[in-house]
């Protein structure tokens, strides 16, 4: 969905709208399977006449754990304002406190909008422990003392294990 976000913001409007994201593009990686989130998005001028768009993300995204590699949902309350500028030297122009938007032939995709902010939003690294304050279920898998024994079992297959142990006879017998 395209809106003109001059005039958006011009005339006030205000838009709650449904977005679909999928695991492809940029947000591959990023997202793990479709995810339905809600945008709601209002046009407005700033005590300094400047054009801005006000936002607000809310919904579910399914993303992945990066310790036990589920899928799980994470819930979005993302807050933005945007300032729409028509060039890279009006944005440098702008104060510190604006973030200011690039927009090209006055329009503005609103699903590139929500991939921008949700990219900018999302942690690195997600985890269970992070989003629902729980362990992950499988994390026994993941315990050192298992990681140890999993090290044992390499070494004493690997094909080095076998001349190791021809070297400690050797010098035992010295």
């Amino acid at each position: 969905m395209l809106i003109d976000p001059f005039r958006f913001a011009r005339t006030g409007e205000q838009l709650v709208t449904n977005i679909s994201l999928l695991p492809e593009g940029r947000l591959q990686g990023v997202i793990a399977d479709k995810s339905d989130i809600t945008l709601d998005l209002t046009g407005s001028r700033n005590e300094y006449k400047r054009f801005m768009l006000e936002g607000h993300i809310s919904g579910f995204v399914s993303v992945q754990c990066q310790v036990c590699l589920e899928n799980l949902q994470m819930p979005l309350d993302i807050n933005f304002r945007l300032f729409p500028v028509i060039s890279e030297e009006q944005a440098e122009r702008l104060q510190q406190e604006f973030e200011p938007i690039v927009i090209e032939d006055n329009s503005l995709a609103l699903e590139e909008l929500v991939t921008n902010e949700l990219i900018l939003s999302l942690p690195v690294a997600i985890s269970h422990i992070e989003i629902d304050m729980k362990d992950c279920a499988n994390r026994d898998n993941f315990s050192a003392g298992n990681l140890e024994k999993e090290r044992q079992e390499e070494k004493k297959s690997s094909p080095f294990a076998k001349l190791e142990s021809l070297k400690t006879t050797k010098q035992k017998d010295s």
